[in-house]
This record gives structure tokens, sequence and C-alpha cells, in this order.
């Protein structure tokens, strides 16, 4: 499960609601018509709209930049929206990445250690391996470390 948003997250993405909100209620009383939602509301409703959440307490870090991309959208920013989505689809993968560094140096071994098993098991470079076979090789690499420490882990508990 991925970790919820930080408040500093929660922040920048409150204030690009609030932004996006006085756009659209502009937009809206430009065209003549009345923008009835309230701020807090409508912003609940987008980010519903953006990743099924009800509110960015809710939202985790696989949330984060979908959303972003959401209020950048809907403030015309289609760059910096197409930048954050993209961002958004490999999230998983980028996070598995930090993951398996970080096993790494905790069991004081390059990366290239676990660029050649990867190379060994599944006949590929780490950057071409996809999200489950880099979790594949955070499991690998923390059993070795383990194992190589001389501590027997238990079912379920991180040594």
């Amino acid at each position: 499960m991925s970790s919820p948003l930080t408040n500093f997250q929660k922040q920048h993405l409150a204030r690009l609601a609030g932004r996006a909100y006085n756009l659209q209620a502009a937009i809206a009383r430009g065209a003549g018509k009345v923008f009835e939602p309230d701020a807090e509301r409508w912003r609940h409703d987008q980010v519903a709209a953006a990743c099924g959440k009800l509110g960015l307490r809710c939202c985790s870090q696989l949330d984060y930049k979908r959303v972003e991309a959401h209020f950048l959208e809907l403030l015309g920013e289609h760059g910096r929206a197409f930048q954050a989505q993209v961002q958004a689809e490999t999230e998983p993968r980028r996070q598995a990445e930090a993951v398996l560094v970080r096993e790494c140096e905790r069991a004081g071994l390059p990366l290239q250690y676990a660029e050649k098993i990867c190379q060994r098991q599944f006949r590929c470079s780490l950057f071409d391996a996809g999200e489950k076979q880099i979790w594949s090789l955070v499991y690998t690499v923390r059993n070795r470390a383990r194992k190589k420490r001389g501590v027997k882990g238990v079912k379920g508990v991180n040594v």
C-alpha cells in the first residue's frame, strides 16, 4: 500500500484546486452562468473525478500526480498536465525502483548487483524490467543480505 500524501503535497494540490476553482468560476460568470458549488465541495468533486477518492486526505502517493494533472488541465496548463500524467502512470515503478536502491544501500551493495541478478533471472536490463520484476529484485536483495548477516527472517516481518 502506498503512503498518504504529505502536508506539503496536500497544500500544493489545494492551492492548485483554488486557482482552478477561481478560473472555472470566472469562465462561468463570463458566459453569464451561475457557478454553484462552493470551493470545498467543488475540490472534493474534482479529486473524485481525478482518482476516485473522496478528498485529499484519502489520497495516497499513487494518486498525487494524477490529481495534480487534473487540476493543471483545468488551469489550461496542458504541457505540465501531460507531464504529471506520465509521471502518474509510472509512479508504481518509480516507487519500486526507490525501494530497490534503498535495499541495495542498506545491504552495502552497488546497484549493479541488482542489475546482474535482473539479467540472470529475467534476461533483461534493470532499465527494461517491469514493476513486478523490480519488486522481485527488492526481495531477492533483501533476503540475500539477511542471509549474509545470518539473520533468520520471520514471515511478514522485515529485518
